[in-house]
């Protein structure tokens, strides 16, 4: 099954890709936050499963931002016929930049890239979970 993680943001999202009989994530694209080429996206990507990233506050409550996301994966699951996960995201963005400051990619290509990473990263311990699951 071909499975997507979306890393949301107020301009951007950060786009990952596996293939849950492999479960290796991979940073796919980053796209502009335009709910109808997101949509047109992940359905020319046969993607089958989508979970997207819920910033939840360090203490575990949902903040404004948790609300913003719900409300996108709920016109996702108006839009697509694919089931749409919310998964908690606290941190993934931090760990990406220092993932890719560790790679040493210069500031100018981790801002292009860091949205996919972070994506990639919720990918990874969406398919942890499901695998411990198992």
């Amino acid at each position: 099954m071909r499975i997507a993680a979306l890393d949301y943001g107020a301009k951007r999202v950060g786009v990952a890709v596996a293939n849950t009989e492999i479960g290796i994530p991979f940073p796919a694209t980053v796209l502009p936050n335009d709910l109808e080429g997101i949509v047109r996206w992940l359905q020319q990507e046969g993607i089958e499963h989508v979970v997207v990233g819920a910033p939840y506050l360090m203490w575990g409550e949902a903040g404004e931002r948790v609300q913003e996301v719900e409300a996108f994966a709920k016109q996702l699951r108006q839009r697509l016929s694919v089931p749409v996960d919310l998964l908690d995201e606290r941190l993934t963005t931090a760990e990406a930049e220092r993932r890719l400051r560790e790679g040493e990619y210069r500031r100018a290509k981790r801002e292009q890239v860091v949205d996919a990473v972070a994506a990639a990263l919720l990918l990874e311990t969406y398919l942890q979970r499901l695998n411990t699951r198992r």
